[in-house]
């Protein structure tokens, strides 16, 4: 009778412990933020975020959900038990969510040839006046249509002079086919962020031979992270992520998963921001 009754209290409490140590992740599904292979995380940097803390969390079960950023914030915003990887985080999201800081990631840049670096509006400390060049009819731009480059740069983008030479185009692929458009010299720049530079020119070498040049209007790196519901469940769950980043191995393998995936013109450009935050990301914040 009493194994009998142990048998049976096992059987109920094993769900629940299963179910409380399931670890759910919302992983981005733009490369090369996150890479998948049949469901599961490789090389990417959100993948390489994941992966450390999972193998430091033995303890949890953990499953990957691959998903649009409409559909991750409303489950966030919904109180699910889930977290997103590799999040922006602006006022909007700190409302929503519990953050744990995990990168510092490089602002949105200029893209073009080295060769066409010396006819662009620099400041004194190497930075694109982007209003400046927006309004130099001689310069041919290019961006992709209906795409967001950031609330400062949209404002400029939106109020740019009839006679600016800046086009729009709707081809996709990440970014990519217009990145080549520069390199072929069909265009003399464009915008976009120093990961998807790194990303295209794995497939597409010449990509590779572009320049970034920082934006003056928009020169701040941002903070990126790990979001979890702004609920019990949810500040529980940050505190233990927190824990596994907040060690100087954990802050070294965050900066490794960025900084695999950002030029080496980028690391060195923000390399006091990147190696302070590392410094500070060392050890346990919440």
């Amino acid at each position: 009778m009493y194994r009998l009754a142990c048998a049976l209290l096992t059987a109920l409490l094993v769900p629940a412990a299963q179910a409380r140590d399931t670890m759910t992740w919302l992983m981005p599904d733009i490369p090369p933020a996150s890479m998948p292979v049949h469901g599961k995380p490789t090389t990417g940097i959100a993948d390489q975020i994941v992966l450390y803390i999972s193998a430091h969390w033995p303890e949890a079960e953990h499953r990957f959900i691959y998903a649009n950023p409409k559909r991750t914030w409303l489950m966030i915003e919904r109180g699910e038990q889930a977290c997103v990887v590799a999040a922006l985080r602006n006022a909007e999201r700190d409302k929503l969510a519990y953050f744990v800081n995990t990168n510092l990631v490089p602002p949105l840049q200029l893209v073009a040839q080295e060769s066409t670096l010396p006819r662009l509006p620099q400041n004194a400390h190497g930075e694109i006046d982007l209003e400046r060049l927006l309004a130099d009819p001689s310069m041919r731009g290019i961006i992709v249509e209906r795409r967001s480059y950031g609330s400062a740069v949209d404002a400029l983008l939106a109020k740019r002079p009839a006679n600016s030479r800046l086009e729009t185009t709707s081809v996709g692929d990440y970014g990519r086919n217009v990145l080549k458009l520069v390199s072929h010299g069909r265009a003399d720049y464009t915008l976009d962020y120093d990961y998807a530079l790194q990303y295209a020119s794995k497939s597409e070498p010449e990509i590779g031979a572009l320049k970034t040049v920082p934006i003056a209007q928009n020169n701040k790196p941002m903070l990126g992270g790990i979001a979890c519901p702004r609920n019990a469940w949810g500040m529980a769950t940050v505190k233990r992520i927190d824990q596994i980043v907040g060690t100087p191995q954990g802050a070294a393998a965050m900066i490794k998963a960025q900084n695999t995936w950002h030029t080496q013109a980028s690391q060195q450009r923000y390399a006091a921001q990147i190696s302070d935050f590392q410094r500070q990301r060392a050890k346990p914040t919440h």
